[in-house]
């Protein structure tokens, strides 16, 4: 299992979760934060998982039942490898993928 920062007092939303435990079969992560849930401001429907790539790894902010960013930590090498097999995985399927980049200084 993956360092989880928070230990087990740190709360997902359902489709965190579902990304997380994706995250955790996932060889190259290093790390996996979870970060505050807000409130999702009326949107109902679909899934969404933005990646943002950044120099630690890549963050991702996934809107649902909440909005929820959670870091992952890789080697600056596997973070592509890390989100083409994410993306692919079959448990998430029905979520709609989206990247950016934010890597201050390259």
């Amino acid at each position: 299992m993956k360092s989880l920062r928070g230990g087990t007092h740190t709360t997902l939303t359902e489709t965190a979760t579902l990304v997380v435990r994706a995250l955790e079969t996932i060889p190259g992560v290093t790390k996996i934060s979870p970060g505050i849930i807000t409130q999702n401001g009326g949107r109902t429907g679909k899934s969404y998982v933005t990646v943002v790539f950044t120099n630690a790894g890549f963050e991702l902010i996934i809107t649902g039942q909440g909005v929820q960013k959670v870091a992952v930590h890789t080697e600056p090498k596997d973070s592509s490898r890390v989100f083409k097999d994410l993306s692919s995985h079959k448990k998430l399927r029905e979520l709609t993928f989206k990247t950016r980049d934010r890597k201050p200084g390259i």
